[in-house]
């Protein structure tokens, strides 16, 4: 942890609570004010014991929370999907809610086994479909993504919600802010919980993007890379992500050949609103599956994504992506308790 980390813990509580200085003093029964709050989140002053149990109450969460001991985050595999473009108070930010977000999360589905069965029940430890799959070429990607396929029961066909049969297969998923030019991260609590963080945020992302993204950490999370590969960590999770929102099989009997001497807009648009992945994406899979020249890619590319990144007016996935498990559990909480 860094020396710092009493202020940046207790600014990103209270902020993924949604309240202000000035409300959480109120809910600290005034016994600290709000100046003081303030100084804490500056890094002014240090809190006296009896000040981080009243914050620790008012934020309803573990004093051990402040002294991040609460949840053990796996900070190595955080900084491994970040790929770098994160600095270090980037990072203790990142971690300060995920392990606020997270003890609340698990509290929630002890509150709710307890409530079902009358017996207190910890979340149980995730169990990997695919553990020891391997991930060190194009040919690795494809057999990891329809293996997945396989075990979660997905066909291979278009999949409606990435985020949804993620949340369904016992991933946990935290939407959040996340610093410019990083879209996701993932990592596991206390080894044995899978966590994926989203910037789900429409300005900054598209529907596309949210669905490629959540496919690539996924990839982080389930399969081993060799070092040996010749191909980059970043480039094999992207070939996963491809592969496990359109199949190969599926793409070439879509293209309707297994080379192609051209690919228009509109299929490539017709594909993107069926499947959800982005034009972007299609192309790069396309030219890896040796489907066209990496010529052909590099000109098609330049044409229709490198004037219009965001791929404005050419097609959007209709469906949307969005979390719900946690708000349901929360509300099923409430139901049963009235």
């Amino acid at each position: 942890m860094f020396d710092n980390s009493f202020p940046i813990r207790l600014r990103a509580a209270r902020l993924m609570s949604g309240i202000s200085m000035e409300k959480l003093a109120q809910l600290t029964d005034n016994i600290i004010t709000k100046q003081s709050i303030s100084r804490y989140e500056k890094g002014l002053m240090s809190p006296k014991r009896v000040s981080k149990i009243a914050l620790a109450k008012a934020l309803n969460i573990s004093e051990s929370f402040f002294n991040g001991t609460n949840i053990t985050i796996d900070m190595p595999s955080l900084r491994t999907s970040a790929n770098n473009k994160l600095t270090d108070e980037d990072f203790s930010l990142i971690e300060a809610k995920l392990s606020f977000w997270a003890e609340q999360y698990f509290a929630k589905e002890c509150e709710f086994n307890t409530l079902q069965t009358g017996h207190h029940i910890d979340p149980l430890p995730y169990q990997n479909p695919v553990k020891g799959i391997e991930i060190s070429t194009l040919d690795d990607a494809i057999h990891a993504a329809d293996l997945l396929r396989q075990r979660w029961n997905c066909g291979d066909g278009p999949i409606a919600s990435i985020l949804r049969l993620i949340e369904r297969k016992g991933i946990r998923i935290l939407s959040t802010e996340l610093p410019q030019e990083v879209w996701g991260l993932s990592t596991w609590a206390n080894n044995v919980y899978p966590l994926m963080v989203l910037d789900l945020r429409p300005e900054k992302t598209t529907t596309e993007r949210i669905r490629f993204t959540a496919a690539h950490e996924l990839a982080h999370l389930l399969f081993t890379f060799p070092k040996d590969s010749p191909l980059g960590l970043e480039k094999r999770c992207d070939m996963f992500a491809g592969s496990f929102l359109i199949p190969k099989s599926a793409f070439i009997e879509e293209l309707g050949s297994e080379k192609r001497e051209k690919i228009t807009l509109e299929e490539m648009i017709d594909i993107k609103e069926l499947y959800g992945q982005s034009l972007s994406a299609s192309i790069i899979a396309a030219r890896d599956y040796g489907i066209i020249t990496t010529e052909y890619k590099r000109a098609w590319y330049a044409e229709h994504i490198e004037t219009n990144p965001r791929e404005i007016n050419n097609g959007h996935y209709a469906f949307p992506e969005t979390v719900g498990k946690e708000k349901r559990i929360r509300s099923i909480i409430k139901s049963m308790e009235e």
